[in-house]
């Protein structure tokens, strides 16, 4: 390790992060050792966790004083029991979010604003050490794939539209000693320049969404580019990582691809270890896989629902993140004793293509809807299709507010960023319906990929 990936970690992340978090890094070394737990020994700390959490949202959070009535933490002995509690709708952490948190504010709490994986915007308020566990625990799985906090990221990532947001995601870049490749609006210019500053800068790693770095790697290909020193990972987030698109990666960068999996509200909640299979982070949450509120054997896919073990500021417990998975048949040969996650299904993003042959991320329509959602027009839910080059058509779940305005909002900024003429129709529904195989789209544009899902990490 040189001098600037020195500084970055000691001089600028760690501080920085103390002053958000708190000693962070204390918790990433005592996770380096739990992780080699044995089972039942994770299952206590679990259970531990869960009686504490219970406890005190019971006790400070006016939603869960009421719905949590009648079952006192004292009967939770084992991670079984939270069967016995209700599950949170990403609906209540939209509509009751002020009653999830606490009455009594347990220190500073910070927020999390994340699109959802199935596009309906929440935003979650951790306290600091929830914030400094889930830092300690998306550094270890880094640390799995080879990475070390200072080391140079290239971040193929959303950029907010807003002058405040860009601000912020500058500040967070540096902290993070980390160049950002806008993965929302890119062409052939683009990404050629993508590929110049990877040339120079020679990032230690690579991070962001699947289908961006695959159009990438594809840009590369078609037109003989030199990608560079290969870095020493490429780790990827936010939509589901194919067979196809993961030899792609590792055959055009030279490297090896891990998979993250995890959301906004909660955090990172699985990273891939040396031996390609996800670990949940056991420490932190409690993961369950429900079929009709059945709980799922390994193998058995069902809706991925997580209670998050620390954050007492805004507790949510029993959380239907709308993803959809498995636990894995097998121990991992890595030694770990955290469990596996396999078979990952959630939302599903195409890239946009206009008139003009530019590309649009489909999370690009995320940060449109996030910034519809802030002017408070009543948007519940959306899904959007590109039916032509110019044409669009949006489905909305309408909120009370929701108007003719709103209709004139959205089209406005559709055609502000994507097309000046592009048409903009509209359909209410009561939900936004998922696929057969079980998929969330919510971008559904001429330039899809159309293997893709996931499950989202979130914005930053």
């Amino acid at each position: 390790m040189g001098l600037p990936e020195l500084f970055f970690r000691y001089g600028v992340y760690y501080p920085a992060t103390w002053i958000q978090a708190g000693p962070f890094h204390r918790h990433l070394h005592d996770l380096r050792s739990s992780q080699y737990w044995p089972a039942e020994r994770i299952a206590s700390l679990q259970a531990e966790k869960l009686r504490r959490l219970v406890r005190e949202a019971s006790r400070r959070s006016p939603y869960y004083r009421t719905s949590l009535a009648g079952v006192g933490p004292e009967e939770l002995r084992t991670i079984g029991e939270i069967t016995r509690l209700p599950l949170l709708e990403k609906r209540d952490l939209q509509s009751r979010g002020e009653d999830l948190l606490a009455a009594d504010r347990p220190g500073r709490l910070a927020p999390k604003t994340t699109g959802g994986s199935t596009g309906q915007p929440v935003t979650v308020w951790k306290d600091r050490p929830a914030w400094a566990r889930e830092l300690a625990a998306t550094w270890r799985g880094y640390e799995w794939a080879g990475v070390r906090i200072g080391d140079l990221q290239a971040r193929f990532w959303g950029l907010p539209l807003d002058p405040a947001g860009r601000r912020r995601a500058s500040l967070i870049d540096f902290v993070g000693h980390r160049v950002r490749f806008p993965a929302f609006r890119f062409d052939d210019a683009d990404l050629a320049a993508y590929a110049r500053t990877v040339r120079r800068r020679r990032p230690r790693w690579f991070y962001g969404y699947v289908s961006m770095l695959v159009q990438f790697a594809e840009y590369l290909r078609r037109t003989g580019t030199d990608p560079g020193p290969p870095p020493a990972c490429i780790v990827t987030t936010s939509e589901v990582l194919t067979t196809a698109d993961r030899a792609r990666l590792e055959e055009t960068f030279r490297t090896r691809v891990y998979n993250e999996y995890g959301c906004g509200e909660l955090g990172t909640i699985a990273h891939e270890c040396e031996q390609g299979r996800l670990h949940l982070t056991e420490e932190n949450l409690l993961v369950e896989i429900l079929d009709a509120g059945r709980a799922c054997g390994p193998g058995e896919p069902g809706e991925i629902v997580v209670t998050e073990l620390n954050n007492v500021g805004q507790p949510l417990i029993r959380y239907r993140t709308g993803d959809f998975g498995a636990f894995g048949r097998d121990p991992c040969s890595c030694g770990r004793g955290l469990r596996t996650l396999e078979g990952l299904y959630g939302r599903a993003y195409d890239i946009v293509v206009n008139r003009a042959g530019r590309r649009f991320h489909g999370e690009f329509m995320m940060y449109i809807f996030e910034e519809i959602r802030r002017l408070g027009i009543g948007v519940e839910q959306f899904q959007v299709e590109q039916t032509e080059l110019d044409a669009f058509h949006v489905r909305l779940v309408p909120g009370p507010r929701f108007t003719n305005a709103s209709r004139q909002a959205i089209t406005t900024r559709i055609r502000e960023q994507i097309d000046p003429q592009a048409r903009v129709s509209f359909e209410l529904v009561g939900a936004i319906e998922r696929e057969k195989s079980g998929k969330m789209r919510l971008i559904k544009g001429l330039g899809a990929r159309g293997n893709g899902a996931g499950a989202a990490r979130g914005t930053g």
